[in-house]
C-alpha cells in the first residue's frame, strides 16, 4: 500500500483541472507499466486511459472507472504533499479515486483473472459532466462496451472504510441554465429612451426560485441562482443586457425535464412582456444515477463479506456524478465509500483524501471483479 500512498501523494501534489488531465495521465502510464495490463488506450475522452486485464478463459467484461480531474479551489491545508498549483486542488478525492483503480490494476497484475476481463477507466473532465458521454463513445469505438460498470467516491461524515448505498439512486440530476437578455442601452439620465432588462431579471429570478413550490414534481428539485449581471459598471450608462445562471437539480430524469421546460418557458414569457429579446441554453449536464438493483445488492453482500458497515441512503446525494451516464449503457452502481466521521466535505478547501482507506477501496473492488468475471 506504501506504493500507492505515494502515488495519491504525487497526483495531489500536482492536480490538474477538467480536459487539463495530460500530465496525470501520464504518471498514471508510467505506474502502470509496471504491472502488464494486456492493452492501454490512451487519449480517451481528452487525456484518459482505457486499461484492460483479460482472463485466461472468455467471461462478462466488467469496468471500474475513476475520475481524474481537480477543482478550481486554493487548498488550505498543512500536509507535505499539497498541491503545487495555485488556485487548482483535489479536494473531490479523486487522487484516492485514481490510487484505488491502480491498486486493483496491481492486484489484477499480481493475481490475473481465470474469467472475464475487466477494463480500468481513467476517465477525465468527471467535474464538468463531459467526460463519461465521451469516454463511453470512445469505448463504443474500441468495441469495448461492458457488460457491467462501477464506481466509488469517497463520502466524509460516514464511518471509514463502510459502504454507502442507494436504493437506488445515488446522486441527483443537475444542470446548469444560461438565460441571455438584451433590451436596448441608453443614457443613464433618459432610461425612457432605453430598454432596460433590470425589472425583467428580478422577475425572472423570482420566478425561478419559485418554481419548485409551484409545480407538481415527484420529487426534490432544487433551483440555485449562481450568478447575475446587468449591464456593466457605468453610472451614465442604462443597461441593455443582462445574464441570469441558475443550476437546476432534481433527484428524477423526469422531474428534471419538467424543471427545464418550466424555467426556459417562463422566462421567455416574462422577457416577451418586458419587450425583450432573450436565449437560453443549457451546461454542465449530468443525468440522475439511478443505479441498477441487482449490482446494489451485489456490492452489499460482497462488503458484508468483508465485515464492512453498510448503509442505504434515505434519499441520493444532492450532488451530481457523470458516471450516471454509464447506467444507460449497461447496467452499472456507483457508491460511496466513507472517509470519515469527523471529515471536512468534498470541495471544500481543507479536505484531503485519507490515505488509510485505499486498502479498503483496492480489496472490496478485487472481490467484485473476481466475482463478477466468474459468474
Amino acid at each position: 500500500m506504501e506504493e500507492l500512498i505515494r502515488l495519491r501523494h504525487e497526483l495531489h501534489r500536482n492536480p490538474e483541472l477538467s480536459g487539463q488531465e495530460r500530465a496525470t495521465a501520464k504518471r498514471l502510464r508510467f505506474f502502470l507499466s509496471r504491472y502488464q495490463p494486456h492493452e492501454l488506450y490512451a487519449n480517451i475522452a481528452g487525456h484518459g486511459m482505457v486499461v484492460v486485464y483479460r482472463g485466461e478463459e472468455p467471461g462478462p467484461t466488467v469496468l471500474f472507472r475513476c475520475d481524474m480531474d481537480a477543482l478550481p479551489i486554493n487548498e488550505h491545508t498543512d500536509v507535505k504533499y499539497k498541491s503545487n498549483t495555485p488556485g487548482v486542488a483535489h479536494v473531490c478525492g479523486h487522487d484516492g479515486h485514481m490510487a484505488i483503480v491502480s491498486g486493483l490494476a496491481v492486484r489484477l497484475y499480481e493475481q490475473p483473472l481465470k474469467k472475464g476481463n475487466v477494463i480500468l477507466l481513467y476517465q477525465p473532465a468527471e467535474e464538468n459532466g463531459i467526460g463519461a458521454k465521451e469516454a463511453i463513445e470512445k469505448l463504443r469505438e474500441l468495441d469495448l462496451l461492458p457488460n457491467f460498470a462501477f464506481a466509488l467516491h469517497n463520502l466524509p461524515k460516514f464511518q471509514k472504510g463502510s459502504i454507502i448505498l442507494g436504493k437506488y439512486t445515488f446522486t441527483a440530476a443537475s444542470k446548469g441554465l444560461i438565460i441571455k437578455l438584451t433590451g436596448r442601452n441608453s443614457h443613464a439620465a433618459f432610461p425612457e429612451f432605453g430598454l432596460n432588462p433590470a425589472a425583467a431579471t428580478a422577475e425572472i429570478i423570482q420566478h425561478l426560485l419559485s418554481l419548485p413550490k409551484d409545480h407538481h414534481f415527484q420529487n426534490f428539485v432544487l433551483v440555485t441562482l449562481i450568478h447575475v449581471k446587468v449591464g456593466e459598471v457605468a453610472f451614465g450608462t442604462s443597461p441593455g443586457s443582462a445574464v441570469i445562471m441558475a443550476t437546476l437539480r432534481s433527484f428524477d430524469d423526469s422531474d428534471m425535464q419538467l424543471l427545464s421546460e418550466s424555467a426556459v418557458t417562463l422566462s421567455k414569457e416574462i422577457a416577451i412582456k418586458h419587450g425583450l429579446a432573450v436565449e437560453t441554453e443549457f451546461t454542465d449536464e449530468f443525468p440522475a444515477s439511478a443505479c441498477d438493483p441487482e449490482l446494489t445488492h451485489l456490492v452489499e453482500k460482497v462488503a458484508k463479506q468483508q465485515n464492512r458497515s453498510v448503509t442505504f441512503l434515505n434519499e441520493p446525494n444532492r450532488w451530481s456524478e457523470d458516471f450516471a451516464h454509464f447506467t444507460s449503457c449497461c447496467p452499472a452502481v456507483i457508491f460511496g465509500l466513507g472517509s470519515g466521521e469527523e471529515q471536512p466535505d468534498i470541495h471544500s478547501p481543507n479536505y484531503d483524501f485519507p490515505d488509510d482507506i485505499i486498502a479498503d477501496g483496492v480489496t472490496l473492488l478485487e472481490a467484485i471483479a473476481r466475482q463478477v468475471t466468474s459468474s
